[in-house]
């Protein structure tokens, strides 16, 4: 159960609508899961925003995403950045052409009391979901300090594994997301330090096959405009798109709100920003790299350049 997959107990057999045959041009198939940060695709396609020749897919998580991108049943996905960043380190050449949402308290350490402060998790077990991005932020967290993991046991807990693990009493600190955080701070667990600490480096972002881009440059630009179409709506008329994302992932419309609080959503302009050079998504990528390559040298920032682009993103919008 990779970052991104809460709550994929809920029923989604039959939301998938991609199909394995080759797609026509301009014809675009778009994966995602539930997450707070994508749920700008479910508004979109309930107010019928977009594109006919779009077809979107509902999966049960990322690692599913990529799958389906991997066998060629997608064109693009929405992921986290360093699931991006891994899916190339195996072959699979991305770009990224939009940014959904920016971690902003959504990723946090949690710790039973006695623990206040972060040198006080030196010798102390602490479980986080390794391979993503709470394994990022814990080495993030202990380097501000000088620490590192030969400091602390590190102990490797799914999402869905973390609240029966913390009840049981086996750890003294979890790495952990809205909205499990919440639920650990009601079983007794306290926040120590969350991504607002750590700016600009947890992304969840729109990939692209690169294969497929020009074949699907209109639609693709298209189907990113509906998405800033359904952030207007969440922006304008919250009340409203909560209630749809709640009902969506079967959950309460608490949850949701949870889970908001701990992201920022950025417009346009702040990701024309962000996917143009030297940019904070740009430096995240530079730092992640070398956190996932086993071997080989490290691209050059000119090839890093080609991995991101602002050309999809479109000249304007309709609300």
């Amino acid at each position: 159960m990779q970052r991104r997959t809460f709550l994929t107990l809920a029923p989604l057999a039959g939301a998938s609508i991609l199909g394995g045959c080759l797609p026509h041009p301009q014809t675009i198939r778009v994966a995602y899961h539930p997450w707070i940060g994508y749920e700008t695709l479910l508004l979109a396609s309930q107010f019928d925003w977009l594109p006919s020749t779009a077809s979107l897919s509902r999966l049960g998580s990322s690692s599913t995403s990529l799958d389906h991108l991997r066998r060629g049943e997608a064109d693009a996905a929405a992921l986290t950045l360093d699931e991006v960043i891994r899916a190339r380190l195996a072959g699979l050449d991305l770009v990224v052409v939009m940014v959904f949402d920016v971690s902003s308290g959504g990723d946090v350490v949690m710790v039973r009391e006695g623990i206040d402060s972060i040198e006080d998790l030196a010798g102390k077990r602490i479980g986080v979901e390794l391979g993503g991005v709470g394994e990022m932020l814990l080495d993030q967290v202990l380097a501000r300090v000088d620490l590192d993991r030969d400091d602390v046991t590190v102990v490797d807990r799914a999402a869905d594994q973390q609240m029966g693990t913390w009840r049981k009493g086996e750890l003294d600190a979890m790495v952990s997301y809205e909205p499990i955080a919440t639920r650990l701070r009601d079983a007794g667990a306290r926040r120590l330090i969350d991504s607002r600490d750590f700016p600009d480096m947890i992304f969840d972002v729109l990939a692209v096959r690169r294969e497929r881009l020009g074949a699907v440059d209109r639609v693709l630009t298209d189907v990113i405009r509906a998405h800033f179409r359904g952030l207007h709506h969440l922006q304008t008329n919250r009340q409203d798109a909560v209630y749809r994302i709640a009902d969506a992932q079967h959950v309460t419309e608490r949850v949701v709100a949870w889970s908001m609080a701990g992201i920022l959503l950025p417009g346009i302009e702040a990701n024309r920003n962000y996917l143009s050079r030297a940019s904070r998504l740009f430096d995240a990528v530079h730092y992640m790299y070398p956190l996932f390559a086993t071997e080989g040298e490290p691209p050059s920032p000119a090839e890093i350049e080609t991995w991101v682009t602002g050309a999809y993103l479109p000249r304007e919008l309709v609300t």
